[in-house]
């Protein structure tokens, strides 16, 4: 595959895993499992590590902002590359677990150093990922092991795919059915406990608001009732012109008030222009007097105006008597319509703030009460502030619109903090308004200790696919020995049986497999038995052909030899005017006598009676006179001789039978002429090489081999009307075969063919050498 189809392959990958990325499945909460790493692994197995990493670098763009840091996205990246980088070494689930266990150091530098995220939410990040990846890439690897898909991807299939063993496949295969089932299982009963656990904590956060509320509404409630009793009882005191008692008789009933109203902090009454006219108590902290102080510019003093009942004031900032926020109850001074002040009481925050969270116990839980404003009444979580601080515009006032006067819901706390991190700080609330006043009462619990139940859930999760995982590849181990035994025994006895050991039998080795395993072992030594007694038949035969050939061979050679001896006197007695037709008999005698000497020979190979006679010499002197005699003889072809001396033990008689073969054969299939090229030379190595060239008809590259064989001629059209036995390659082969050497017969570039002959000069057992077919010994050259 080229570079730019590899880039092609990557890319496309990669944006088909970015879709995937997007359908997320939720195993547990906050715990997804992504698809896209199928697609980037599928890029880095079929087609190299630059595909792996650009599929990886295209699916992994939306954790950019996903996640609110690049290191997912360098993470999934290298990934693809990784697993693209050794996928001809190992299988995906190893390059994938490799990668994976050196990925620690990766979130060390990463995620803890440069993003300082916690280590908890670091391991929980690292998991995730790593589960990911590891399912997609046994995913990938039993999708790969489909029949119909290795047909379709074969060219693209690495090497540790395509000689997968039968015990992988199975492990494979078996872990990953193991691991579906419990992932949807596990994912399922963990959704539905931290669902039960949320609605708990939910129920616990409105339980306890409602406690609040009422505690807030009732100690409220009996300030303004204390508040509303003295401003009556002050009306009634009323002079006839309208003015209030002297401040000594107002002191004594604010004080009153006081004393036995203690969710009140301070009190005073003001007159109508909102200046203070009696105080309990009378001075200040630094021991100031109160008594006089002008409250005028304060909003309840215009609302209290116009009011007819008892008022409860949002939370301001107050003076005089205290400091810090503060929530007062007043009610109007007033006879029919004549307004003469008002009797106002400072409600105890602190106070109120400690008794509410007495009522909710000691924990996690947080209470804020919210005035109409959005101002924070109080904070259980903050002992006193100066300020007073509003909660408008925050993720709590989003989430408290969204939940309503009394309800449930989340916000996060942590809005600009990266994902791992703000998903730890989801706080779990609820809220119940205050009525008639408006406020809303909000108790909180962070989601700490959700998410650690989920970190638990998911961990328990990982160590059951770890057991199950382990158990998968050990049921596997054990039954790809059951099944892969006998199958190893059926091979090993066709190896046996194809080495000739006919007695190579199956059966023992599939006694105790599976029936169809050993019904494969009895149908394969019952074929073993028949194809035994077929080649004992058929050698049978061959060696009673031999028998026959050999004995004609000998039959036919007398009266060759006696019709040759005839021919000669003939000559000589009929002088030169039959000289022409007596050379055509003798000629006609000379090939049947090499005809049949050919037949000799094969029958005696056949029958292993061809021994050899060795003898000092050099090859090129044969070469020569036998390429020079045959080619002087056809008129058509011209002879390219290039003979350099080879000197080595060699049976002359025979190899001049290989040399007449090679060069009659080359000029027997160049029948319309041409140049025959003949050169011998000793190669580096020692060795005595002899190559016979042609521009004839050559030959196809199938039949290179199939011309060894004896009587093999091959089936081509041009070869109509060439005469010949097909046993002049095989006798050659045999010769050279059993000098050591090797032959090799191919086609020629530009037309023809090329025979090559290589021979150890120096002298190897006749038998030595195993037979091998002479396309596996000799490369091209």
């Amino acid at each position: 595959m080229s570079v730019l189809r590899r880039i092609g392959c990557g890319l496309g990958l990669g944006l088909a895993g970015g879709l995937l990325n997007l359908a997320a499945l939720e195993v547990l909460p906050g715990v997804h499992l992504l698809l896209g790493p199928l697609l980037v692994l599928t890029a880095g197995v079929l087609c190299g590590p630059v595909a792996g990493a650009l599929a990886g670098a295209v699916s992994g763009v939306r954790t950019l902002w996903l996640w609110g840091h690049p290191w997912g996205w360098l993470n999934l990246t290298l990934e693809g590359l990784f697993v693209g980088a050794l996928r001809r070494r190992v299988t995906p689930v190893v390059a994938d677990a490799l990668y994976w266990g050196l990925s620690p150091l990766y979130f060390l530098v990463t995620y803890f150093l440069l993003e300082d995220i916690p280590t908890s939410a670091i391991l929980v990040a690292g998991l995730k990922q790593a589960v990911n990846g590891l399912l997609a890439a046994l995913i990938l690897q039993v999708v790969l092991l489909l029949p119909s898909v290795r047909r379709r991807l074969r060219a693209l299939l690495p090497l540790p795919l395509v000689d997968l063993s039968l015990g992988r496949a199975f492990g494979s295969a078996l872990t990953l059915g193991a691991l579906i089932p419990l992932l949807v299982l596990g994912g399922a009963e963990g959704r539905e406990r931290y669902t039960s656990e949320v609605r708990q904590l939910d129920e616990a956060n409105l339980h306890a608001a409602r406690v609040v509320a009422n505690e807030i509404e009732s100690s409220l409630e009996h300030a303004r009732h204390g508040v509303s009793r003295l401003a009556r009882s002050l009306s009634s005191s009323l002079s006839p012109e309208g003015a209030l008692p002297g401040p000594p008789f107002l002191e004594g009933e604010l004080d009153a008030l006081v004393t036995y109203s203690p969710e009140v902090l301070n009190a005073y009454v003001g007159s109508p222009e909102g200046v203070a006219l009696a105080f309990s108590p009378r001075t200040d902290a630094a021991g100031r007097p109160l008594v006089g102080m002008d409250f005028s510019d304060r909003a309840y003093v215009q609302e209290v105006r116009r009011a007819r009942g008892p008022l409860v004031s949002d939370v301001f900032l107050g003076r005089g008597g205290s400091s810090g926020p503060l929530v007062v109850t007043l009610a109007p001074i007033r006879r029919d319509e004549q307004y003469a002040g008002y009797v106002l009481a400072a409600v105890d925050l602190p106070r109120l703030r400690r008794h509410a969270q007495a009522q909710i116990g000691e924990g996690q839980r947080r209470i804020l009460v919210v005035d109409t404003r959005g101002g924070l009444v109080f904070d259980s979580a903050e002992e006193g502030t100066e300020q007073v601080r509003s909660i408008i515009s925050t993720a709590l006032a989003r989430a408290l619109e969204q939940a309503g006067p009394k309800g449930t819901g989340t916000y996060e706390a942590e809005q600009d903090a990266v994902t791992l991190v703000r998903m730890s700080t989801l706080q779990h609330f609820g809220v119940v308004e205050v009525a008639p006043l408006g406020w809303r009462v909000v108790v909180q619990q962070p989601g700490t200790r959700l998410q650690r139940d989920v970190e638990r859930s998911y961990f328990g999760l990982l160590g059951t696919l770890g057991l199950a995982t382990v158990s998968a590849v050990l049921l596997a181990l054990t039954f790809s020995r059951t099944i892969v035994a006998p199958v190893q025994g059926v091979s090993h006895a066709a190896a046996r049986l194809a080495a000739g050991e006919r007695s190579a039998r199956a059966a023992e080795a599939a006694q105790d497999a599976p029936r169809e395993l050993n019904q494969l072992a009895e149908t394969f030594d019952r074929m073993a038995w028949q194809l035994s007694r077929q080649l004992e038949a058929i050698e049978r035969t061959s060696r009673e052909k031999d028998a026959f050939l050999s004995i004609a061979s000998h039959e036919l050679k007398t009266p060759l030899t006696a019709l040759k001896a005839q021919v000669q006197l003939l000559r000589r007695k009929l002088g030169d005017e039959h000289t022409q037709r007596l050379d055509n008999v003798s000629r006609q005698v000379d090939r049947v006598t090499r005809l049949v000497n050919q037949l000799l020979d094969a029958s005696q190979l056949g029958l292993e009676q061809l021994p050899l006679q060795r003898t000092r010499m050099d090859l090129s002197e044969v070469v020569r006179r036998v390429a020079e005699s045959l080619v002087s003889a056809s008129p058509l072809h011209t002879l390219e001789l290039e003979a350099e001396p080879v000197v080595g033990d060699f049976d002359e008689l025979r190899l001049e039978q290989v040399v007449h073969n090679l060069v009659s054969n080359a000029i027997k299939y160049s029948p319309t002429g041409g140049t025959i090229q003949v050169w011998t030379r000793r190669r580096p190595e020692g060795e005595a090489e002899l190559v016979v060239a042609d521009r004839g008809i050559g030959l196809r590259v199938e039949d290179e081999e199939q011309l060894f064989g004896r009587f093999e001629r091959g089936d081509r059209r041009e070869l109509t009307g060439i005469a010949g036995i097909g046993v002049g390659l095989y006798v050659s082969r045999e010769i050279i075969r059993r000098h050591g050497g090797r032959i090799s017969l191919r086609p020629r570039e530009g037309g023809g063919a090329v025979a090559t002959v290589r021979l150890p000069a120096a002298v190897e057992p006749e038998h030595g050498r195993r037979d091998v077919p002479a396309h596996q010994e000799e490369g091209r050259e």
